[in-house]
């Protein structure tokens, strides 16, 4: 069914997205390939409030300890796969396009990607779910642990045409 699962991976260690890939891929037999995707230049931080050389290399050292992290879980689970860290550029570009990107660069033919819980900072983030949609023709699977399941946790497979242009 699948042979390429790509991923996207947060900070947190108990990623739901990457749980959910890993069952997959048990089940099809497909490689996996972790991306975390640092934003150098979140929208909330002003150039003032930052020291760009020491917060890049900060970030590059995170992106590298998830990476590992990812490889480790990847590696336990007995998954074929491999964990990548990407930067985007200081401008012109999205995570939710750069994981679209990767994902035609790599031929993944299943995202993977999570749900965030509403919060005060999602007035100052991009909605991924929509921005990955409008970059990718691939299938996309939201794993989210807010819808109830047997297991506590759910997932759901939106569609491209799912969105429209008013939602």
């Amino acid at each position: 069914m699948y042979k390429h699962i790509l991923v996207a991976v947060g900070t947190h260690p108990d990623s739901i997205t990457l749980e959910a890939a890993i069952r997959l891929a048990r089940e099809t037999g497909a490689r996996v390939t972790a991306l975390h995707v640092v934003d150098p230049v979140p929208p909330y931080a002003g150039a003032a409030t930052c020291d760009f050389s020491v917060t890049l290399d900060a970030f590059e050292a995170y992106g590298h300890a998830v990476a590992e992290r990812c490889v480790a879980a990847l590696h336990q689970a007995g998954c074929d796969g491999d964990a990548r860290t990407i930067m985007l550029p200081m401008c012109g570009s999205t995570m939710g396009r750069a994981i679209a990107d990767h994902a035609r660069a790599i031929g993944a033919d299943l995202l993977v990607i999570g749900n965030r819980k509403p919060s005060l900072w999602s007035l100052f983030r991009e909605n991924l779910y929509k921005e990955v949609l409008r970059h990718t023709d691939v299938p996309v699977l939201v794993a989210t642990d807010a819808l109830p399941a047997a297991s506590g946790r759910a997932l759901a497979l939106r569609p491209r045409y799912a969105e429209t242009a008013g939602a």
